[in-house]
């Protein structure tokens, strides 16, 4: 039996074959083994208004877009290197360093979208004005937000050509911010009179009790956790004579993978641990007496005892919130919430970042305001004008 064809490496492509199509036009072909391990059949026509008597200038067409999809090394960038394959580059260096699986996925979603803009573009012919042209024709197709995701990548992509020399300087700096026509209005704060309410309200609610809502929400409200920090809670992360939890990890969707947790957080600020109100500490000592689903050890589980989905979490809180007559909140407004609650009681914009777990004290002020330290101040405050007196 004849041996079977040679498997291609990654970068390397197969014997090309032209076709004659009649009219002085060549069609070139042939399999090529992406970046991502699959085997494509790639083609390319003779360029439009040329004639070509053989199909070598199909063939050259083939062999150019070829090069254009082999994702370089970083000392191999030139001049003649495309964008496209530069922002290939770049984004396994982001996977090498570790960069989160959905952050990830979200830029190589934008990458697609902005290959379309860019085309063949070459390192020496992305101009700020080409770079500009290519990130307005994103925020026109795709948004805003996708385009600043595709003004990041170039960002980052773009760098490794000015440390290779292939260029002097990123021609994405001279690049004019990208506005929103009506800017987000952000997650709402509630009131601490409002967060009473719905604690109250939580406990009445049977779609709340039958969904599993009631518990992690009156944890959201007394930490202002985020919600992937808040379904990665293990039973061991608590430690209930010192009434703190421990934030060790976040839960994520991974393409490919599924739901996983992943021992990181959006910084190094957001390990930490956080004192509880007492009020979440009898809701912990409650819900750790009750039957245990699954074997992960999480403490808000799905019902089948695996990781619980955030955008599902989500999801079902949206489908109640009117009925507990918050219908304008999100899961992000108890941050929001946790952060002007600690502001109107005069404790500190550091204190709010250690609590949120901000890298910078600059982000707690400016995004959630109208490090390492713990705060027991804190809890003690929640505890005060937020937990409800059965008496």
């Amino acid at each position: 039996m004849p041996p079977g064809r040679p498997p291609l490496r990654i970068g390397q492509h197969g014997k090309i074959t032209r076709k004659d199509l009649g009219g002085g036009v060549w069609l070139a072909r042939c399999r090529f083994r992406d970046d991502d391990g699959v085997v494509r059949i790639i083609e390319r026509r003779t360029p439009s208004g040329r004639r070509d008597q053989y199909g070598k200038l199909a063939e050259d067409e083939l062999l150019e877009h070829l090069d254009s999809r082999r994702t370089p090394s970083e000392d191999e960038v030139t001049t003649a290197t495309t964008v496209v394959a530069l922002v290939r580059t770049y984004l396994a260096r982001l996977e090498e360093e570790g960069r989160a699986a959905a952050t990830i996925d979200t830029y190589k979603f934008a990458a697609r979208k902005l290959e379309a803009k860019l085309g063949g573009i070459r390192v020496s012919e992305a101009t700020a004005r080409r770079v500009d042209t290519a990130i307005r024709a994103m925020s026109k197709a795709h948004g805003p937000t996708m385009a600043r995701q595709a003004k990041t990548i170039l960002r980052g992509a773009l760098s490794l050509a000015v440390l290779a020399g292939a260029l002097d300087s990123n021609p994405v700096r001279d690049v004019a911010p990208i506005k929103s026509k009506n800017p987000p209005a952000g997650a709402r704060a509630l009131t601490a009179e409002e967060l009473r309410r719905l604690l109250v309200a939580l406990h009445e609610s049977e779609y709340c009790k039958a969904n599993d809502l009631v518990d992690p929400i009156t944890l959201l409200i007394a930490t202002g956790l985020r919600r992937s920090e808040l379904l990665a809670l293990r039973w061991e992360d608590v430690d209930e004579d010192a009434g703190t939890v421990t934030v060790t990890g976040k839960v994520v969707r991974a393409k490919g993978a599924g739901l996983l947790r992943v021992e990181a957080a959006k910084s190094a600020a957001g390990l930490r641990t956080i004192p509880l109100p007492l009020f979440a500490l009898e809701m912990l000592k409650r819900r750790a007496d009750q039957p245990q689903q699954g074997t992960l050890g999480v403490i808000f589980p799905s019902t089948a005892g695996t990781l619980r989905d955030p955008n599902n979490f989500g999801k079902q809180w949206r489908k109640v919130r009117a009925e507990l007559g918050v219908e304008d909140t999100t899961t992000h407004s108890f941050r929001k919430s946790v952060a002007t609650l600690i502001d109107e009681e005069g404790l500190s914009p550091r204190v709010g970042a250690d609590q949120l777990g901000h890298r910078h004290v600059s982000m707690t002020m400016d995004r959630y305001m109208s490090r390492g330290k713990t705060h027991t101040e804190v809890a003690q405050m929640l505890d005060r004008i937020v937990a409800v007196n059965d008496e």
